[in-house]
């Protein structure tokens, strides 16, 4: 009993009114922290029936855009002004990018000059 008491009266300075385990008991291991989660896209564009869609999305600067390609035949995202470019995207392939500065980009499908579309960033 004494040894409970001196145990009890131990943990309860040193722990400040952490669970206690019974005497002799191995401690009960804290959990790690799990790491943060990637941000999520806040827009998603699908690339279908050679079409951005939808063609228009606004975010706030520091947010990230999210391109779906679902057609069968390859196309990109590159901005007019050149300051991104996803490269080759093939059906079921997605591409993320993150507008760290508010103004409009303009981007097309740098095979089907046709395919246009714009991300409107705001300052948060």
């Amino acid at each position: 009993m004494r040894r409970f008491v001196l145990s009890l009266g131990v943990a309860l300075a040193l722990g400040g009114g952490v669970a206690l385990a019974q005497y002799g008991d191995p401690p009960t291991p804290v959990p790690a922290m799990a790491p943060a989660p990637a941000a999520s896209p806040v827009s998603i564009v699908h690339v279908k029936n050679f079409a951005f869609v939808p063609d228009k999305v606004t975010i706030n600067a520091g947010q990230t855009v999210r391109f779906v390609q679902d057609d069968d035949t390859p196309h990109t995202v590159t901005a007019v002004d050149k300051s991104f470019d996803s490269g080759n995207l093939d059906k079921g392939q997605s591409w993320t990018h993150t507008f760290d500065k508010a103004g409009t980009y303009a981007y097309v499908c740098a095979y089907h000059a046709t395919m246009k579309g714009t991300v409107v960033v705001r300052e948060p």
